[in-house]
């Protein structure tokens, strides 16, 4: 996602919980939820649909409301929706499971929604969730919804913990505020966040720790599932487990000395939706009974790990199918679909894109002579140079092997590009080295102009290659621009100009 597009999620995540979270009840939370869903993804309407029944929608007449069509949406079974006035539209969904499970929908005329707002809608579902769960909580103990200053703390506590998470924060600092809001907010002496080990599922570490004096230091603690009795039941049950009377301190964490543990209290987390973990409270209190507000506040905050985790993993897999493993430049995958994107644009602007196409020079025998390694050093370089000589707008590629390919984003013509190219290939020309040896390469460059009306990401990239091998026909290490006017004369590689 672009970052200007991020931010932008960003802000409306953190406005959706402001407002959202202000609401005294649950019709004002999923009126709130959809009538700023709407605004935020532009959509002709909105719904909440809770326990299958339509809870609250907007953008239909009054009595006009699909309530089957709406729930047929929300579970799957249907891909778009006739509004009136508009048309059948394009749908989206984001559900949340739970002791009350929902659905938030959305449909808006065009083209469907695209991933980068798929993945906000299910953002927004997450705090609408993460709110409802609060205010059945403050609902159903009466003396939470009369301690105003606690529910506000509480509500303080999961917009600062939302927020860090919209913004992506560094991981071990979100987890650590979640642990250290849950031992305070719940008052209790202990508060751990256990993680199955990724290499031993039978056992668990300790990801997170907090004791009366904060956040422990270096919270690296293993230990068997089966020794960390509360948090694997947690886990097992895969609910919230409530462990009353004399517990050994080593069925909760080994660290915790040799005293009892009175009560204790664990709830799972997930990592898109498998149980991966469970966060514990743990009490030295003789008196000490959980109820059912310390149940829902644990769970909150377990959720809230849950949504961090998976949001953190997420990310780290979108960057492992979008970038390039070996250069960190974009994946052939990510190229097209900004080229789509930026050749639309430029379209309906009048500007022009410029597509390059590389061929490193020599690079078979480099790497058949060096091995392997070498050329993964040699291409990692290369793409370090490449990257070097364009503008943040501009997009650099590794298409496999030794090709590479540039986008430039709003070129003048020909000259900006050649521009680019020149020194491009003059970057490249100049000594490397690789394996304890000095080594020149150099690289065959093809430019593909885009030209108003013809917006095929597909053939310019084609033309960019045909041009590539043209020059490295001509002249290797310089650089061909496709000429259009000749394409008919000159299949499969037609009509460049050399450099």
């Amino acid at each position: 996602m672009p970052g200007s597009a991020e931010s932008l999620h960003i802000q409306q995540l953190v406005e959706l919980m402001a407002v959202v979270s202000s609401s005294t009840d649950e019709s004002s939370a999923v009126q709130h939820a959809v009538e700023r869903s709407a605004q935020a993804l532009e959509a002709e309407v909105a719904a909440v649909v809770l326990d299958g029944k339509v809870a609250a929608s907007i953008g239909f007449p009054l009595g006009a409301v699909p309530d089957d069509d709406i729930v047929a949406v929300s579970l799957h079974e249907r891909d778009t929706l006739d509004v009136p006035g508009v048309g059948r539209c394009p749908v989206a969904s984001a559900a949340w499971a739970g002791s009350k499970p929902g659905h938030l929908v959305l449909a808006r005329w065009g083209e469907p929604f695209a991933i980068e707002e798929q993945n906000l809608i299910r953002g927004m579902a997450r705090l609408l969730e993460l709110t409802l769960t609060m205010l059945r909580t403050l609902a159903a103990e009466q003396s939470i919804r009369e301690s105003l200053q606690e529910r506000q703390r509480l509500l303080e506590q999961l917009f600062t913990i939302q927020r860090a998470i919209a913004r992506r924060e560094d991981l071990q600092q979100i987890l650590d505020t979640i642990t250290l809001a849950a031992r305070d907010l719940l008052g209790d002496e202990i508060s751990l966040l256990w993680l199955r080990d990724e290499d031993d599922t039978g056992r668990a570490r300790l990801a997170s720790a907090a004791d009366a004096t904060g956040i422990l230091p270096g919270s690296a603690l293993t230990a068997d599932l089966t020794d960390a009795v509360t948090a694997s039941q947690a886990m097992t049950v895969g609910d919230v487990v409530v462990r009353q009377g004399g517990i050994a301190a080593t069925e909760v964490v080994s660290r915790f000395g040799s005293g009892r543990v009175h009560a204790s209290m664990g709830a799972p987390v997930h990592d898109s939706g498998v149980v991966t973990g469970a966060l514990v409270v743990a009490s030295c209190d003789e008196g000490r009974v959980y109820g059912p507000s310390d149940v829902q506040t644990l769970r909150a905050f377990a959720q809230n790990v849950s949504l961090a985790l998976t949001d953190a993993n997420t990310v780290v897999r979108m960057q492992q199918a979008h970038h390039d493993a070996l250069t960190g430049l974009a994946s052939r995958r990510l190229f097209m679909e900004q080229l789509t994107q930026r050749l639309a644009t430029a379209d309906a602007e009048g500007a022009t894109v410029a597509v390059l196409f590389l061929d490193l020079d020599r690079f078979k025998d480099i790497n058949d002579t060096l091995g392997h390694a070498a050329g993964d050093q040699l291409l990692t370089v290369t793409a370090d140079r490449i990257a070097a000589q364009l503008r943040a707008v501009d997009l650099a590629s590794r298409f496999g092997g030794d090709e590479f390919a540039v986008m430039l984003h709003r070129v003048d013509g020909p000259g900006d590009a050649a521009a680019v190219a020149g020194r491009i290939a003059t970057a490249l020309g100049k000594p490397m080295h690789v394996a304890h040896q000095r080594l020149r390469v150099g690289a065959s460059i093809g430019i593909a102009l885009s030209t108003p009306g013809h917006s095929d990401p597909v053939e310019l990239v084609t033309h960019a290659d045909h041009a590539m091998y043209e020059a490295k026909r001509a002249n290797a290490g310089g650089y061909a621009i496709y000429d259009a006017t000749t394409s008919a004369d000159r299949d499969p590689r037609p009509g460049p100009v050399r450099a």
